[in-house]
């Protein structure tokens, strides 16, 4: 099970580099031509989030495996499972279905790290 839940841990780091490194290095003008933002809106919370997604990236690897504060691994991957969900909401309300079923497996498997690691924490 351990082997399981590290390659799934690593995956869902692999899986948030890029976006969240797109969030942070992208311009304004491409968030608005990609549809993140509408013209006028802000970009510092698109910014904050891809940050929060390379914390997440840290976060649901390194604690567990330097076993120096192992609590930030699961929370990593609510934090991952809340960013799944979001996500999934503002898709269908968009009506973008094509990424429904990709956002669904990561926050399954978001929610299986979460689960597994507080499990081997506290049980």
């Amino acid at each position: 099970m351990n082997t399981l839940l590290w390659t799934i841990q690593i995956l869902l780091a692999l899986f948030f580099i890029m976006p969240g490194w797109g969030k942070i290095s992208a311009s304004k003008e491409q968030h608005i031509a990609d549809g993140h933002i509408k013209p006028g809106a802000s970009v510092v919370p698109i910014r904050i989030l891809g940050a929060l997604e390379w914390l997440g990236c840290i976060g649901i690897v390194v604690p567990w495996l330097t076993g120096m504060c192992r609590v930030l691994t699961p929370i990593a991957a609510c934090g991952f499972c809340i960013i799944m969900a979001a996500g999934i909401i503002n898709h269908t309300l968009r009506k973008e279905y094509k990424m429904l079923p990709m956002l669904i497996v990561v926050l399954a498997l978001g929610t299986a790290v979460a689960y597994f690691r507080f499990k081997q924490l506290y049980w």
